[in-house]
C-alpha cells in the first residue's frame, strides 16, 4: 500500500472511530484532556502512554507562571510539538525536541505573540483539537496543516497532512525549551535521507538535562537545512552541526491533502539507543494502530479502577484524575536497561526500570501511596530506582528530574515515600539496604538539617523556610523509625521517633500556631498567621494556618499541644470559617483553593480534612471531604483549584472518592472519609477489593457502619495489607453524623489489671477461664477487654475474710465507691458462681459475700449500702440517721431480691446449703416484711427518706414519703436500682424481680430450713404482686400496642420508660423475671429500644438507654450489654458487642455511661459491677458457641 493510500485510510480510519459511538467497556472515553488546563492547573495536554518517557504535545508561546506545561487552554498558539512536558508542576523545564510542520519561510526563533512573523509559531482553534488519551489533534491556522499526534513510551509518531507545497518543511527546533530551561549544546546530523538524530542539552531548574533523539520520516526529504538562532545566527552549511542552539528544516515537496509521518524516539543515553528504542517501539508506520495501543495501555490502566455512578460529570473527573496520576513518574532508561545516572555517569543493562519526574514533596502524601495500591508491579523499581539515586548522589531523591537532583522544595520527600514502599512489605530489592538509605538521607547536614541536629529544631533567623523544613524532617523523622522498628533497630526507632517531635518547638501556646522560632528560643515578631512572602519566610507555599497541622505523623502529640481535644478541634473548626485573605504584598500564588484558610489547591493542606476522622468527629471529615470534592474539582478547563502537582491532586481526588486517605506519611493506613459513589473495584494482587456505600447520596453522606468481607469493621482505617487481599468495604451510610470506631484505640492492648501483687482475691478457675475465651478469640481487643473486664471484681473490690466462728465473710466495693451495695455486689460476683467447682477458695468467697448480705440486711433491711464496719461514713444530710453501718438508706426491692438471687444460684450450683444458717431466716423474715409493709396495705408506713441536695431526684417528695400510690397488690419502691426516687412507686421491673425473687426464697426455705409456713408467705405474695403486676403494669400503647410500664400508682398513673439499670423492663428475661417470648416483653423490648423511651439516646456515638441519674444524653453500657443478653438475634448481638468495643474510649473497660456525643466523655471510670457484667456476657457467647460471631468482629 502506497503512502498516499495508507493516508486516505488513516483519515477513514479516523472518522469512523469519531462517529461511531463509544465502547461501553472503554474508559478512557471518560478522561477529559482539557481539565486542569485552565487555571492553575498546568496539566500536560498531549499524547503519551501511561509512565512513558515521551509526552508529545503542544507548546505554547509561553505567557506566565500558568504556561509551565506549555499549554493553557486560554492561549491559541503553538510554536512546536515538545517530547516531553511536566504534568502539573510550578516548574518551566523540559519541551525537548519540539517539532513544528510549516509552509514556507519562517524566521527559526519562538517568536512573540504581537508579532506573527517573529517566529515559527501560528494560531489553532480549539474547535479543531481533538484531544484523549495516548492521541492529540489540532489543525495549524497559519499553514494549513492538520497535526494528529500518538506515542509509544519512547517515541512519538507526527501526522501531518499539508496543503499543496513545493516548500513545506518540518523543523526541528532543539533552542525553545520551558520557560526556564535553555539550550547549552544542541547537534544535529542527517543518516540518510529518511532520517536525522541529535541531542539537545539544556539548563534551567534542572541544571543538566541531556534528550538524545532520531527522527525518521515517512518519504525521504529533499533537503535538511541546520540553521543556528541568537542574534549572530543563521545558515550553517554541512549535514550536521553542533551549536548552542539549533534549528533543522527538513524540506519536503507536497501535494493537498498528502501525509507525511514522523518518528522521533528519544533517549537519555545515546542517538544509538534512540534508534533502538524506536526499532524495539515502533517499527512500522501503522499511526491508527499506534494510537489504538496507546488507547489500550490506557484502558488496561484506569481499568484498574471501575465506579458505578449516576453523575456522569463525576464519572469525568474521576478518570480523569486517574489518567493524571500516572502520567509520572516517567521512564528514563532504554528498551535495553541503559540509563544516566544521577552521578552523569552511563549505567548499562541495569536491571530494573529507572524512573525520573520524582515530585516528591507532592507525590508522597498521595499520589505515591495511590501507586502501592495501583501499580504494585512497579514499586520494586521504583524503590530500586531511589537507592541507585542514593548511591548514585550520597542522598534519596528530593525533586529529582532526568538525571539531576534540584533539591526543590523543603524537607526530605523520598524518605517517606521509600518508608511506605518497605512498610507495605514491597519487595525486589534490597530491604537493608534501603534503610541505610533513609538513615543516612535523614543524617545528612545539610539543607538546614545541620542546625536542627545542633538546636533541636531549625532557627529561623538562620534558615529560610525553617518551620517548613523542620516540620517535614520530623514527619520523615516518624517514617524512618516506622522502618527502623519494622527491622527490629531499636537504638535508632528511639532516636528517630524522639528527633519527630521537633516540630513542637515552634507551637506557641499563646496564638496556638506554629510560629518561626530564632536560636535564641524566641518567637519570630511582628505574627501575622495570614501573611505570606514567596519562598521568603518562615513556611514554603503557606502560611502559619496551613503549616500548624503538618504533623500527620503525631497527631496525639499535635493534640497535646493545644491542651485538649476540645481545643485542637475549636482550631481546627476555625481554619475553615476565618477569612480566606491571605496577606502580603509577595504572597504566594500556591496558596489556592482555600476555604478559609485551609488551601486544598497545594500541599501540605490536603491531609488536614481526614485529621477530623482521627480526632473523633468523622462527620466532620464527610462534610469538608464531600465539599472539596464536589465544589473543587470540576468537569471543566478550570476544574482543578491548583497546580496538578504529578498526579497529587489528582490522586487525592481518586482516595478520597473511594472514602479513603492515607494521612500518615508511611505504612498504610487509610483513614475513611465519606465514598463519593455507590461502588468501586480496585484491581489488587488478591483479586478485587470492592468499595460499596450503600444508601449514599449527598445527604446521606456519613458513615454509619462498616463492613469488611462480609464482617462488622470497627476502624477508622483500613491497611493496605487487607486491601490488597481483595474482598469488599461496604459503607452503610446516612444522614446522620455518626461514629463507628473508639476515637481514642490505643496503639497497643496493653494489660489494665492491676499487679499480682495488688490484686485483692485471685481465683485460679477464674484465670483459666480467661486463657480459655482469650484463645478462642481471635479478636485482639475484643480479648484484651474480656481479660481486663471478667475479673475486675476479683481484682479490685472484693475484702475476703472470715468472722470469728471461721466463717467466710466478704465485702465487695461496688468500684470507685468504698461501699457495699446488695444489688451491686450480687452481680458482681455472679457470673464467678458457674466456676466455684473448680476453685475452693472461690466458693467459700461467694459463700462469704451471701452471708454479710444477710447480715446487712438483718442490720437494717430497708438500706441499700453499707460500711464495711459501723464507721458512720453516710451523707451528712440523709433523714433519719441510720444505723453506723449503713452507707445509704434507700428503699429499693432489688436491694432484697440481687443477694435472694445470688444465694439461689449458689445453692442450685454447688449444692452447698450452709449459708442457709439462721441468719438467712432472719433476713428472709426481715425481707418479707418489708416487702409487705411497702404493698402500703396499712397506710404509707413509717420509712422516709430526705437528703439536702441540688438533684431531684435524690430526695424524696411529700416529706421523704414520696408520691402517693394505691394499694393494689404491688410493692412500693422508693428509689430505682439507678439510686433515683421513683415517680410513681410501684417499679414494674423490680415487682417482676419480686415475684421471681419470693419464690426461690420459699423454695429454699422449704427445702433446706424446713420453714413451710415461711416459705408459703413468701409463695403468697409472689402469688399476689404477680396477679396485681398483670392487671395494672400492662398498658396499651399506640404504636407498639401492650407494653409494660416502668412505674404505676395503682390510681391510673403511669411512666412509660425504661432505665438502663438492673432491674429494668429491657434486662427482665436475663434476670429470668418474664420469658423471652412473653408477646407483651416482646413490644416493651422494641418500645424501649425507640424513641418512644424518653431515656433512650441515640447520637453520634452509638445509642442506647440512659436515665436521670447521670442525666440526658448519656447512655449506659449496661442497657446494650442487656440488650445483647436478651437479643435472639446474632446479628443484633454482633451490633452491640461492637458498639461495647467502640464505646470505651480506649480504655479496655466499661463505664457508667458515655455521651450520646462522644464516648470519651463518660463517667466513672472504675465501675466494677458493669466491668464484670461485660465479661459476664463473653463469656455467655463462647459458652453458647457464638465465638465465631465475635470473631466475626474487626
Amino acid at each position: 500500500m502506497n503512502l498516499k493510500s495508507l493516508s486516505a485510510l488513516g483519515a477513514g480510519l479516523l472518522l469512523a472511530a469519531c462517529s461511531q459511538a463509544p465502547r461501553t467497556d472503554s474508559l478512557t472515553q471518560y478522561v477529559d484532556m482539557r481539565i486542569g488546563t485552565g487555571g492553575h492547573g498546568h496539566v500536560f495536554m498531549g499524547a503519551n502512554v501511561p509512565f512513558g518517557a515521551v509526552q508529545l504535545g503542544p507548546t505554547s508561546i509561553p505567557q506566565s507562571w500558568d504556561w509551565t506545561s506549555g499549554y493553557h487552554i486560554s492561549d491559541t498558539t503553538v510554536i512546536g510539538f515538545s517530547h516531553t512536558h511536566l504534568n502539573g508542576t510550578g516548574i518551566g523545564d523540559l519541551f525537548d525536541v519540539t517539532v513544528m510542520p510549516v509552509v514556507g519561510q519562517v524566521t527559526y526563533a519562538r517568536g512573540t505573540e504581537d508579532d506573527p512573523q517573529s517566529g515559527m509559531w501560528s494560531y489553532f482553534s480549539h474547535a479543531n483539537e481533538k484531544a484523549r488519551p495516548g492521541y492529540y489533534a489540532t489543525r495549524l491556522d497559519r499553514y494549513g496543516i492538520d497535526v494528529e499526534l500518538t506515542a509509544t513510551k519512547r517515541v512519538g509518531l507526527h501526522k501531518y497532512t499539508f496543503p499543496a507545497s513545493a516548500d513545506a518543511a518540518v523543523v526541528f527546533d532543539l533552542e525553545n525549551g520551558g520557560c526556564w530551561d535553555a539550550p547549552t549544546e544542541t547537534f544535529i546530523e542527517r543518516a540518510d535521507d529518511h532520517t536525522i538524530s541529535g541531542y539537545r542539552y539544556s539548563t534551567g531548574w534542572a541544571k543538566d538535562q541531556r534528550v538524545y533523539f532520531t527522527a525518521e520520516f515517512s518519504k525521504p526529504f529533499k533537503s535538511l537545512a541546520i540553521y543556528e538562532g541568537g542574534e549572530d545566527g543563521g545558515l550553517r552549511e554541512g549535514d550536521s552541526f553542533r551549536a548552542e542552539r539549533l534549528y533543522g528544516r527538513v524540506g519536503f515537496d507536497t501535494s493537498a491533502g498528502e501525509t507525511i509521518y514522523v518518528k522521533v524516539a528519544i533517549s537519555p543515553v545515546s542517538i544509538e539507543n534512540a534508534r533502538l528504542n524506536m526499532q524495539a517501539e515502533l517499527p512500522g508506520w501503522d499511526f491508527e494502530a499506534t494510537a489504538a495501543a496507546a488507547d489500550r495501555a490506557w484502558n488496561a490502566e484506569l481499568q484498574k479502577v471501575r465506579i458505578e455512578t449516576s453523575d456522569d460529570a463525576a464519572r469525568r473527573i474521576f478518570y480523569t484524575a486517574l489518567y493524571h496520576t500516572m502520567v509520572a513518574p516517567s521512564e528514563f532508561c532504554d528498551v535495553n536497561g541503559d540509563y544516566r545516572g544521577s552521578d552523569g555517569k552511563i549505567y548499562r543493562a541495569a536491571p530494573f526500570v529507572n524512573y525520573t519526574t520524582f515530585s516528591l514533596w507532592d507525590t508522597y502524601r498521595a499520589a505515591q501511596p495511590l501507586m502501592t495500591i495501583l501499580h504494585p508491579e512497579k514499586m520494586p523499581d521504583i524503590a530500586n530506582t531511589m537507592l541507585h539515586i542514593y548511591r548514585q548522589q550520597g542522598k534519596l531523591p528530593v525533586w529529582h528530574l532526568m538525571g539531576n537532583e534540584t533539591d526543590c522544595m523543603v524537607g526530605n520527600p523520598g524518605i517517606p515515600a521509600l518508608a511506605d514502599a518497605v512498610l507495605k512489605g514491597y519487595g525486589g530489592f534490597d530491604r537493608e539496604q534501603a534503610y541505610e538509605a533513609l538513615k543516612q538521607s535523614a543524617m545528612l547536614g545539610e539543607r538546614g538539617m545541620d542546625l536542627r541536629m545542633k538546636y533541636g529544631y531549625i532557627p529561623c533567623d538562620l534558615f529560610n523556610e525553617a518551620v517548613a523544613y523542620d516540620m517535614e524532617y520530623a514527619l520523615a523523622d516518624w517514617a524512618v523509625a516506622q522502618v527502623a522498628k519494622e527491622l527490629g533497630k531499636t537504638a535508632d526507632y528511639d532516636h528517630f521517633l524522639e528527633r519527630s517531635k521537633s516540630y513542637r518547638h515552634f507551637f506557641d501556646p499563646q496564638t496556638r500556631f506554629m510560629r518561626g522560632l530564632d536560636s535564641k528560643g524566641r518567637f519570630r515578631t511582628p505574627f501575622n498567621p495570614f501573611r505570606s512572602t514567596h519562598r521568603a519566610d518562615d513556611y514554603c507555599e503557606g502560611n502559619a494556618w496551613q503549616y500548624t497541622w503538618l504533623a500527620p505523623h503525631d497527631v496525639e502529640g499535635l493534640e497535646g499541644l493545644f491542651g485538649s481535644r476540645a481545643k485542637i478541634l475549636e482550631k481546627l473548626d476555625s481554619l475553615f470559617t476565618v477569612s480566606s485573605a491571605v496577606e502580603g504584598g509577595e504572597s504566594s500564588p500556591d496558596i489556592s483553593g482555600l476555604i478559609g484558610q485551609y488551601a486544598h489547591g497545594n500541599e501540605p493542606s490536603p491531609h488536614v480534612l481526614y485529621l477530623y476522622t482521627m480526632l473523633g468527629q468523622p462527620w466532620k471529615t464527610a462534610d469538608k471531604v464531600r465539599e472539596v470534592l464536589t465544589t473543587l474539582y470540576h468537569a471543566a478547563p478550570d476544574g482543578l483549584s491548583g497546580n496538578e502537582d504529578v498526579g497529587q491532586m489528582s490522586a487525592w481526588y481518586v482516595l478520597s472518592a473511594l472514602g479513603m486517605y492515607e494521612v500518615e506519611p508511611a505504612g498504610g493506613r487509610y483513614w475513611f472519609g465519606s465514598p463519593l459513589f455507590d461502588r468501586a473495584e480496585v484491581k489488587v494482587p488478591g483479586g478485587t477489593f470492592a468499595v460499596v456505600a450503600e444508601n449514599n447520596s449527598a445527604e446521606n453522606k456519613y458513615i454509619q457502619r462498616i463492613w469488611l468481607n462480609g464482617q462488622p469493621y470497627t476502624k477508622p482505617w483500613i491497611g493496605h495489607a487487607d486491601m490488597m487481599k481483595g474482598g469488599e468495604l461496604r459503607f452503610e451510610m446516612g444522614a446522620e453524623p455518626k461514629v463507628w470506631y473508639c476515637p481514642d484505640e490505643p496503639e497497643t492492648y496493653a494489660d489494665q489489671r492491676p499487679a499480682e501483687e495488688k490484686r485483692l482475691f485471685r481465683s485460679e478457675a477464674v484465670e483459666q477461664e480467661i486463657a480459655r475465651v482469650c484463645g478462642l478469640l481471635t479478636n485482639e481487643r475484643l480479648r484484651w477487654m474480656f481479660a481486663n473486664c471478667f475479673p475486675n471484681t476479683l481484682d479490685t473490690t472484693v475484702h475476703y475474710g472470715e468472722d470469728t466462728a471461721g466463717n467466710p465473710d466478704t465485702y465487695v466495693y461496688t468500684g470507685d465507691i468504698a461501699a457495699m451495695w446488695l444489688r451491686d455486689s450480687g452481680a458482681q460476683v455472679w457470673p464467678y458462681v458457674q466456676l466455684c467447682g473448680k476453685d475452693a477458695q472461690l466458693q467459700r468467697m461467694i459463700a462469704g459475700v451471701i452471708r454479710r448480705q444477710m447480715k446487712l440486711i438483718n442490720i437494717d433491711p430497708y438500706a441499700n449500702a453499707f460500711n464495711v464496719a459501723p464507721t458512720g461514713v453516710h451523707n451528712e444530710t440523709d433523714f433519719p440517721e441510720a444505723d453506723p453501718m449503713v452507707f445509704e438508706r434507700k428503699w429499693e426491692i432489688d436491694s432484697h431480691c440481687y443477694p435472694i438471687r445470688l444465694a439461689h444460684h449458689y445453692w442450685k450450683t454447688t449444692g452447698d446449703a450452709s449459708v442457709f444458717d439462721a441468719a438467712w431466716v432472719d433476713a428472709m423474715r426481715a425481707v418479707l416484711r418489708t416487702l409487705r409493709e411497702q404493698q402500703m396495705k396499712e397506710g404509707p408506713g413509717d420509712y422516709i427518706f430526705l437528703r439536702t441536695t441540688d438533684r431531684q431526684l435524690d430526695t424524696r417528695c411529700n416529706v421523704g414519703r414520696g408520691n402517693p400510690v394505691k394499694s393494689v397488690g404491688l410493692i412500693a419502691s422508693a428509689f430505682r436500682p439507678s439510686d433515683d426516687a421513683t415517680t410513681f412507686g410501684f417499679l414494674v421491673p423490680s415487682n417482676f424481680m419480686a415475684v421471681t425473687s419470693l419464690r426461690k426464697a420459699a423454695e429454699i426455705l422449704a427445702t433446706v430450713n424446713n420453714e413451710k409456713e415461711l416459705a408459703a408467705e413468701c409463695t403468697a405474695l409472689a402469688d399476689e404482686v404477680a396477679a396485681a403486676l398483670q392487671k395494672y403494669a400492662v398498658v396499651e400503647h399506640p404504636e407498639f400496642g401492650k407494653i409494660y410500664a416502668f412505674e404505676v400508682d395503682g390510681f391510673g398513673g403511669r411512666q412509660l420508660m425504661d432505665d438502663a439499670n438492673v432491674p429494668s423492663l429491657l434486662a427482665m428475661p436475663y434476670l429470668g423475671d418474664v420469658e423471652r417470648t412473653d408477646p407483651i416483653y416482646e413490644n416493651t423490648r422494641r418500645f424501649v429500644w425507640s424513641d418512644g423511651n424518653p431515656y433512650f439516646w441515640r447520637g453520634a456515638a452509638g445509642e442506647g438507654i440512659g436515665g436521670p441519674h447521670i442525666g440526658v444524653e448519656m447512655i449506659w453500657p449496661m442497657s446494650i450489654m442487656m440488650r445483647a443478653f436478651t437479643s435472639t438475634d446474632d446479628e443484633e448481638i454482633r451490633d452491640c458487642i461492637v458498639s461495647l468495643m467502640t464505646t470505651d474510649a480506649g480504655t479496655g473497660f466499661m463505664h457508667e455511661s458515655f455521651s450520646r456525643h462522644d464516648a470519651a466523655d463518660y463517667t466513672r471510670a472504675w465501675f466494677a459491677w458493669q466491668n464484670t457484667l461485660f465479661g459476664e456476657l463473653i463469656l455467655k457467647l463462647v459458652n453458647e458457641g457464638k465465638a465465631d460471631l465475635l470473631n466475626s468482629i474487626r
